[in-house]
């Protein structure tokens, strides 16, 4: 019996042990897509917390991907309970030359520099020294350093690519080959982007007593854009392309298309939340491999289209919805509308719901072929096939409970 009560003493202070370990250290939440396992290890000295109601401070991180490979993220601090009302808010760029492991400590660096003026509330303050030196630089160091800094590239970033992938079996096989290459210029005014693409696809089935059934696919092309930013609302773009595809029955395809945008909150807010709505009308031209179901082995038409798109980003979770509704200005009936919809939000303390999915009202196949499609294309996917909709749908949901506090890290086996 003498167990019982020994037990219970022990149980109360673990608890009082927790309970004040729980309060000495600052409850930090994270939502945020970065490395968690380097974040803990180098946090050692707050309480990572899984609910953001409890945490005395959320940080909410926003990773924009630019152009060139580099990446901005958006950091925002903001106190609760006792924290209540201080905030703070920053950028930190990171560029495409620098391994995952520099990038996340980097960004570290950052965090811990943020959180510093939260710890001065806190008991930890009189272990933190913050220390910054300013060393001095001659004028030849000076000289020396902004030629270092000078870009000779003019913003320019290039990248290329190629991939080759072969899946073999007993009686099928399937080779494809990528190649791509992007040239990108990105500054406050100017967004520019070059892309050339070519990709191959041979199928074979074999059949006994049969012919093996072989199927290529074949889609090429290029792409540019040249977006002009106008003021913190409105930006004017242009939209050349070239393309040939087996798949969409076009042997050579051109198309130019002028843009314009107007985004009801100012750009500068893109990482939280954008409205955008953007018109384009242009070019399309089009010579087909075979003749279309309208009868045509050519054919040079004039289309607009109409972008509505929401996107909110917050500590709740983000929210995408878009309407995409476009037509051929000389048959309205030749038209589509497209519905798209994506969202992941916190419902209650550690419950998650995530949804997204599409829908597409087509009545615009103009390159379709003549006749019915090889069974071989239709089995193989290797040619596009009459439809007046296409949908998907997807849904899911989380719940995370147990212990506030996930403070250790242990990446054994």
């Amino acid at each position: 019996m003498r167990f019982l009560p020994v037990c219970a003493l022990l149980a109360y202070a673990l608890l009082l042990t927790s309970t004040s370990y729980g309060q000495k250290r600052l409850n930090l939440f994270t939502e945020c897509d970065c490395n968690r396992t380097l974040l803990k290890q180098e946090l050692n000295y707050v309480n990572h917390t899984i609910d953001p109601v409890n945490a005395q401070v959320n940080l909410f991180i926003v990773t924009n991907y630019l152009s060139n490979g580099g990446r901005v993220y958006d950091l925002q601090f903001k106190g609760q309970q006792e924290l209540a009302g201080n905030s703070l808010n920053f950028k930190v760029s990171t560029t495409a030359v620098m391994t995952g492991l520099e990038r996340d400590e980097y960004l570290n660096k950052r965090i811990e520099l943020g959180l510093a003026g939260f710890l001065a509330g806190t008991d930890y303050a009189d272990m933190v020294d913050l220390t910054a030196e300013a060393p001095e630089v001659s004028e030849v160091e000076t000289e020396d350093v902004e030629e270092a800094n000078a870009d000779h590239w003019n913003s320019w970033i290039f990248e290329a690519s190629a991939s080759f992938s072969s899946d073999i079996e007993s009686q099928r096989s399937r080779n494809d080959l990528r190649l791509r290459f992007e040239a990108d210029r990105t500054t406050p005014d100017w967004r520019l982007r070059f892309s050339p693409n070519f990709f191959y696809r041979i199928e074979r089935i074999d059949q006994k007593d049969k012919d093996p059934l072989i199927s290529i696919r074949r889609d090429q092309g290029i792409d540019g854009r040249v977006v002009r930013s106008i003021s913190n609302h409105w930006s004017v773009g242009f939209f050349p392309s070239v393309s040939s595809s087996t798949y969409s029955n076009i042997n050579l395809g051109a198309r130019l298309s002028p843009a314009i945008e107007y985004n009801i909150f100012d750009y500068n807010q893109v990482p939280f939340k954008e409205f955008t709505i953007a018109y384009r009308v242009g070019w399309v031209y089009n010579n087909y491999v075979d003749t279309t179901v309208y009868l045509k082995t050519q054919e040079s038409l004039a289309r607009q289209s109409l972008d509505i798109n929401l996107r909110l980003r917050q500590r709740w979770g983000s929210v995408f919805a878009g309407v995409s509704a476009g037509n051929y200005l000389d048959d309205f009936q030749k038209n589509r509308l497209s519905l798209d919809i994506q969202a992941n939000v916190r419902v209650i303390k550690g419950l998650s719901f995530s949804v997204s999915g599409s829908y597409d009202i087509i009545n615009d196949q103009i390159s379709l072929a003549k006749g019915e499609a090889s069974i071989e294309d239709i089995l193989l996917g290797q040619a596009q096939l009459a439809t007046n909709y296409s949908a998907d749908l997807r849904f899911g949901f989380s719940y995370t409970f147990g212990s506030l506090y996930n403070n250790v890290i242990n990446t054994r086996l």
